[in-house]
């Protein structure tokens, strides 16, 4: 059976796979490296979203703002401090205070790197998974933000 500390762990260990590669790309290739981290972000972040979006499909699940953040592809990790001050069938506005990925990136030294992730994941994983969504994220913490703001809009149907 997959415990939270399991979990725990594996969101820490991808954290650091994460800025390793990330640092690795970047050190050996100055900004053509970091270019091509930026698209390979991008990248994952799209195979999420279609993965996902193909799941919920097979479901028979609605491609909506409720689907997508209600049955996400990921278990949430210890030590995230978050709160939603609004989720609605159309908006959702969230509030990050404490992300454990973040503190790894920064303990690293390599917070910069931590932000092209933070920049460029969630619009192309949730606009992978429902185009039309709009995606803010006006606060983040890797870019010394108080907190990370996410507002994610769906048109109404």
């Amino acid at each position: 059976m997959v415990t939270q500390a399991d979990i725990d762990e594996f969101g820490e260990l991808w954290s650091l796979m994460y800025i390793v590669f990330a640092e690795e790309m970047v050190d050996s290739f100055g900004d053509e490296g970091k270019q091509a981290l930026i698209r390979a972000v991008q990248a994952y972040g799209k195979a999420r979203g279609l993965r996902l979006r193909k799941r919920h499909e097979e479901e028979g699940r609605p491609i909506n703002l409720r689907s997508l953040f209600e049955h996400y592809d990921l278990p949430g990790i210890s030590g995230t401090e978050k709160t939603r001050t609004k989720f609605t069938d159309n908006q959702l506005v969230s509030f990050t205070y404490k992300c454990p990925y973040e503190q790894i990136w920064r303990s690293r030294g390599k917070v910069e790197l931590g932000l092209v992730y933070c920049q460029y994941f969630h619009h192309a994983f949730w606009q992978s998974y429902r185009p039309d969504l709009d995606v803010q994220l006006p606060e983040i913490l890797t870019q010394e933000d108080p907190h990370c703001k996410f507002v994610v809009t769906q048109p109404e149907d």
